[in-house]
């Protein structure tokens, strides 16, 4: 018969986009399954394109561009694409209607 869990939450404090609480009378596991469960929550854009103007580093492009696609990017959608066709909904590529890339399914950032 497999041992029963019984974690207790004391919840600390909440606020909008924060709570703390105490997780007891559990094991790593659990902790452990709450945090992925909360990380997989947070809305992130991965970077998958990559192009490069002039590449003046010992690295080569392939490099940091798998390097620079590891960042995780917190996303907030602006308030010009609140109440268009995607209703601020921020579209995978797959989903949108777009021919390439539009601003409903795509950010564009410039590095320097």
């Amino acid at each position: 018969m497999p041992h029963q869990r019984f974690p207790k939450i004391e919840i600390l404090s909440i606020q909008p986009h924060e709570i703390r609480f105490v997780l007891s009378d559990t094991d790593t596991s659990m902790a452990n399954t709450l945090r992925r469960i909360m990380i997989s929550e947070v809305p992130t854009l991965a970077i998958d394109l990559v192009e490069f103007a002039d590449n003046s580093t010992v690295l080569n492009d392939e490099y940091i561009a798998h390097r620079v696609g590891l960042l995780p990017i917190r996303y907030q959608a602006p308030d010009s694409l609140r109440g268009g066709d995607c209703s601020g909904a921020f579209l995978n590529h797959r989903e949108c209607m777009c021919y390439e890339r539009c601003a409903r399914c795509s950010v564009e950032f410039e590095l320097d």
